[in-house]
């Protein structure tokens, strides 16, 4: 996949890329599911988005900021009150939760655990590609577009795609175009694009955007709303990605019901509801899934935030969820169960919940998956049935 997938949110460092988006590109991805990936970079406490309610550690170590008032899940966890919508999607049986999970990564370096995240790799630095972008290559995944600036690493690996970038300034002039096209006219690698940046044009030409406008493309619900958009449409992009850069990095003041974590958690289920309601008919035929580099402490610090931990959660909404359950091998959070006596444990690798996810969307087999090279994963027999597979 080539560079340029990015598009910056502004003040909340939130980016969206589409992968195969066909129109003007490829051919159609009628009938094939859909897939959106949310990034939430930082390190997201699962311990606060789903407070273990029937583990009796868990306001003993969390004093200041263990969750008093959550959503009822079922006896032994909750979902975060600002989850109120995602908790609608619990109660229609389309939202999965697979906690304590995480790579076998315990580094805690934002760097490194960002860049297994992509990869899939568990040597971080070693790949130059993402495991969705191997899969799409894998899968022959037809060629694509992103609204994007620099493209995310965990998409790279499918060389057919290009790029939009909404913003207000005008569209080019004819000369411009001419001028371009005929820069390129005898280098192979650019020439093909001469013509994509004149489709991209004319759909800006068409689609004027002032500041307002954009400002309110460039929100969590602008996002979700411009992802589905495309992504409902019969021939539009099989693959999308949300870009929540940093903002779980809760070191200090993290809060409990509200606060700094919370307003995250409200962004992000602020970003499933919409994507939900715009998708239509297609969110049947659609799975969100949210990743992130590791979890925090179990134990609040001394400033009443969390540090860098191992496990956290997963979330899994969409039509293509068949059952609404917490996955979870749960150890407990007294010190003798936790990682180093601190971290929650990844007791289900959360490569095997990607395999699985991938399974799914892409068809790819288990077998594929690993022989082909696309991702390092381990099995769990407690995901059996997740996603129908």
């Amino acid at each position: 996949m080539k560079r340029r997938m990015f598009l910056k949110q502004g003040a909340a460092l939130t980016s969206l890329s589409f992968a195969a988006f066909a129109p003007a590109w490829g051919q159609g991805q009628s009938g094939k599911p859909r897939l959106l990936v949310v990034l939430l970079r930082g390190g997201m406490d699962g311990l606060t988005a789903v407070p273990p309610v029937g583990d009796a550690q868990y306001n003993t170590i969390r004093p200041q900021i263990a969750i008093q008032k959550s959503l009822r899940l079922n006896a032994d966890f909750g979902l975060h009150p600002q989850l109120e919508g995602m908790h609608s999607l619990w109660q229609a049986g389309q939202l999965a939760v697979v906690h304590s999970t995480g790579f076998q990564y315990t580094g805690r370096s934002h760097f490194e655990g960002q860049d297994i995240m992509q990869t899939g790799v568990m040597k971080p630095y070693v790949s130059t590609s993402g495991w969705i972008g191997r899969a799409m290559e894998q899968a022959k995944v037809d060629s694509g577009v992103a609204i994007s600036i620099p493209m995310p690493l965990i998409l790279r690996g499918h060389d057919r795609a290009t790029t939009q970038f909404p913003n207000w300034m005008p569209a080019l002039r004819d000369q411009d175009l001419a001028a371009v096209a005929n820069m390129w006219a005898n280098d192979p690698m650019l020439n093909a694009y001469s013509e994509v940046i004149r489709e991209a044009n004319l759909g800006k030409s068409l689609n004027s955007m002032n500041g307002v406008s954009f400002q309110n493309a460039r929100s969590m619900q602008g996002l979700a709303r411009s992802a589905a958009a495309a992504m409902r449409l019969e021939s539009g992009p099989q693959v999308g990605l949300i870009d929540m850069t940093h903002g779980f990095d809760t070191h200090a003041s993290q809060g409990a019901e509200q606060g700094n974590h919370a307003d995250r958690l409200r962004d992000l289920d602020q970003l499933m509801t919409t994507f939900r309601d715009e998708m239509g008919g297609q969110w049947d035929n659609t799975l969100v899934l949210t990743i992130t580099e590791f979890g925090r402490t179990a134990a609040e610090n001394g400033t009443n935030g969390t540090d860098h931990g191992v496990g956290s959660c997963c979330f899994l909404a969409g039509g293509l969820v068949t059952q609404a359950k917490v996955y979870a091998d749960w150890r407990g959070l007294q010190k003798s169960a936790l990682f180093e006596e601190r971290d929650l444990p990844a007791t289900i690798d959360v490569t095997a919940v990607y395999a699985k996810v991938l399974e799914r969307v892409f068809a790819l087999s288990p077998k594929t998956l690993a022989n082909a090279g696309v991702l390092e994963h381990k099995t769990s027999p407690l995901l059996n049935g997740l996603l129908g597979v």
